[in-house]
């Protein structure tokens, strides 16, 4: 049987590296990590122990997929973040209430990749 420790990484493909960390920057609030001189663009975020690595490559989707992949963020304030979307023009699919599974919302980034914004409270 594997032993996971922790999540090391998640990964999404983007197909414009400048478009896709903009948004992972200024509409998540994520700091850049240092990152390899790899042979393609992409960029690399820390999230406490955890890390999102976007690469680049062409992939596009049309509406927030709770149930597909997506990387999950847990936030502080989900009043203030759901604002701040509103504010930003950015769409979002909100999970009830009564799920059981604390606030969940989920957006697009710009390519199309699920994000995941909850908190348990």
């Amino acid at each position: 049987m594997i032993k996971l420790k922790a999540l090391n990484h998640a990964a999404f493909r983007v197909s414009d590296v400048e478009k896709a960390t903009s948004f992972y920057e200024n509409v998540i609030g994520l700091k850049r990590l240092p990152r390899p001189n790899f042979p393609f663009g992409g960029a690399w975020y820390g999230i406490g122990n955890n890390a999102l690595h976007i690469i680049s490559s062409e992939n596009r989707g049309q509406k927030p997929d709770p149930l597909g992949a997506h990387v999950a963020f847990d936030v502080e304030d989900f009043d203030e973040t759901k604002r701040t979307l509103k504010e930003m023009g950015i769409e979002f699919l909100e999970a009830p209430s009564n799920m059981g599974a604390g606030r969940q919302l989920w957006i697009l980034d710009p390519d199309g990749n699920t994000v995941e914004l909850r908190t348990e409270k």
